[in-house]
This record gives C-alpha cells, structure tokens and sequence, in this order.
C-alpha cells in the first residue's frame, strides 16, 4: 500500500462493507490475523492513538485502526493528523469513516492523492436496488415492481435501515415465494409503530401496557444504529395520499 490512510464517505453501512474489503486486502498482503481497532472519532485523544500505531502488537506484521464518524476530529486534531502522515509508521494503517466532509477537507485532499478516497454516496441509489434484489435472491424471494417502488421511495437508500427491514420482510412473509406491496406496507407499520412521544404519552396517562410496548420498540429501534431514518421515512409517508403508503401515480 503506498499511503497508510483510506477514507470512506456515504452511508454507514456501506463505509462498513468497503471497510471489509480493504481489510481483506491488507490480510492477504500481510497475512492474518490482522490487528483491528474499531471507534469512534473523539473517543479517544489522537496523540493517543498516534502513539499506538508507532509500535505494532507483538507478532503482528500490520495493524488497523478504524474511525468512524471521522468528521468530528478538530482543526487540532487534524494538524496531529497532518504531522503524523508526513512521516507514518510502517505497517500501521487508518481507515476513516463518516457520512460527509466539508469540500477541501484536508481527510479528503490526502486520501485523494494517495488515490484511496471512496465517495460511496455517489452510486448509493443504483447499490440500493441491488442490494434489495441480491437479499431476496439469497432468501428464494421475489418482489413485485409496485412492491419494490414503494420500498425503495420509503426506505432510500440506508443500508442499515434497508437491511433491517428486509430481514424482517422476508420473516413475515414466511414460506411465501412473491413479495407484494401489501406485504411490503404491512412491515413497515410493524416496523415504525411508535415514536418518542407515544412512550411520553402513555406514561402521562398511566397506561402501563401500551408504555412498555414503546419502550420495547424504541429500544430495538435504537440498536439498529439508524437513528435519522425513520422521521424522514414518516415525513414522506405523511405527504402520501389519500393512504399513508399510496403511489405518486
């Protein structure tokens, strides 16, 4: 590898698969196991992190540090990055992660040079229908055109969420080969039910059952590292009508 930095911007889930790919290509230059090191950016102090990637783990020929989020460094942050990369460590690669960066964000210059800068937001629409097709096809389904339009134009193109969701689909549906719209509109009711208001209210009026079945739906909801989806997905559903989830046509 000729620069020890990769930056990855687009969708999480997407950063997360291309990360896959470039640590499969460092295991097989260097030879696994590969050192991995998987954080947030700020979670650690960056001289830090730096200091750790001057000495390798013992018996390791390489190590990886991963940043997500990575737009959250400082300008003091960046200059440590800056005096760093001008003479790196051997062996020790960084690969940074978030979902934008400022045009002519110094992240981006250095990836660019080094040609291991991945804008992965550009073709997100054209992955996400293939991402759809290539889930159903490893479960033995199929979907409906009117049925993946309308899962496209609610979902668009978090794969996170997308994923989540086809997982839950495809459950639904059971031993059903066909996947139509009807099926489509029944999951993601199941799916969005509750927002944080229905747990304030259902507490304010005491009603113990429908309070817990929003806290359990909040909860779930909040693993699934998603969390900007869903009210964009209900300001577009709400601009439907004369039904939640009817067609521009």
């Amino acid at each position: 590898m000729k620069f020890p930095l990769f930056v990855l911007v687009g969708d999480s889930f997407l950063c997360e698969e291309k990360r896959g790919e470039i640590l499969s290509l460092l295991e097989k230059e260097f030879g696994p196991p590969l050192p991995v090191v998987i954080q947030r950016a700020g979670e650690a102090p960056v001289a830090d992190l730096l200091a750790e990637a001057r000495t390798l783990p013992f018996l390791a020929r390489a190590q990886v540090f991963c940043l997500r989020e990575a737009d959250r460094f400082t300008k003091g942050d960046i200059a440590l990055w800056g005096d760093y990369l001008g003479s790196p460590a051997p062996r020790t690669f960084f690969i940074f992660e978030t979902e934008s960066l400022a045009k002519g964000h110094p992240f981006l210059d250095w990836a660019a040079r080094a040609k291991q800068l991945f804008l992965l937001e550009t073709q997100s629409g054209r992955m996400a229908v293939h991402f759809i097709r290539e889930k159903l096809r490893r479960a033995g389904k199929k979907m409906t055109p009117e049925a993946l339009t309308v899962l496209e134009e609610r979902l668009g193109t978090s794969f996170g969420l997308l994923d989540t969701f086809l997982d839950q689909l495809i459950l639904s549906v059971g031993e059903k080969a066909e996947i139509d719209r009807s099926a489509v509109e029944a999951s993601e009711e199941r799916l969005f039910r509750w927002e944080g208001q229905d747990l304030v209210k259902a507490l304010a009026e005491k009603k113990a059952q429908k309070a817990l079945e929003a806290l359990e739906d909040l909860l779930e909801q909040s693993s699934r590292d998603f969390p900007s989806a869903r009210p964009v997905l209900r300001r577009q559903s709400r601009s439907k009508s004369p039904s939640r989830m009817s067609s521009n046509s």
